[in-house]
């Protein structure tokens, strides 16, 4: 529980300093096409930190994912529950694809109307699904796959697509034995998992595709 407690004022501290920081930033810049900034490149970069709920107690969440048109792309996790000895194990990876399927679409019906931070908010709903890799205290990963699947939504400090963000992601998961029907257990002592989050997302350009292009003349 200590773990917990100071992990969490870590995060607050954290997200207190980037609030002050960024609030000097350009606060006045406005995105009238309703972008945010996102068509300014092509690929978002997120980098999160964050502190899980789970049974046996508190775990340590990291998170790094890189999307195409801040849309689809693939993440890595890495999860740990400090050796606790009642947490179903005692670090996890994981690697899969996450998708953020409201954006493109509201942006192409022209739906990105504002508040800025509560179009960013909706576009920010995450689905994830992965494979995961175990390891019990003191031991190797399990050479066994399991898999993870979740649900998030973030909301922006500042309005534009490239900032700190605060969220939630609920994540079940099962691992090899559950799968096979090996062990019965329940939901939350086969690792699922609330996490509450403090990321960074950052928009560049890769130049796979470019939005300020003009069309190709006849």
């Amino acid at each position: 529980m200590r773990v917990g407690l100071h992990l969490g004022k870590v995060l607050g501290t954290v997200a207190i300093v980037l609030a002050s920081r960024t609030a000097l930033a350009d606060d006045a810049v406005t995105y009238a096409d309703g972008s945010y900034g996102r068509i300014e490149g092509d690929l978002l970069f997120v980098g999160e930190i964050g502190a899980g709920v789970a049974l046996g107690g508190p775990q340590l969440e990291t998170h790094l994912s890189l999307l195409y048109l801040s849309t689809a792309g693939g993440y890595a996790r890495y999860s740990e529950s400090f050796e606790n000895e009642d947490a179903p194990y005692a670090r996890m990876l994981s690697f899969g694809f996450e998708l953020r399927p409201l954006f493109l679409g509201r942006y192409a019906l022209d739906m990105e109307k504002g508040p800025p931070h509560l179009d960013l908010f909706l576009d920010s709903l995450t689905l994830v699904v992965g494979a995961t890799w175990s390891s019990p205290r003191r031991a190797e990963f399990d050479p066994e796959p399991g898999i993870e699947l979740g649900l998030g939504i973030e909301f922006p400090f500042l309005p534009s697509a490239s900032g700190p963000y605060l969220g939630v992601l609920g994540l079940a998961r099962w691992n090899a034995d559950d799968i096979a029907n090996r062990v019965d257990r329940d939901f939350l002592e086969r690792g699922s998992t609330l996490v509450f989050t403090l990321a960074w997302h950052q928009i560049f350009d890769a130049n796979l595709v470019d939005f300020r292009d003009p069309p190709p003349r006849p």
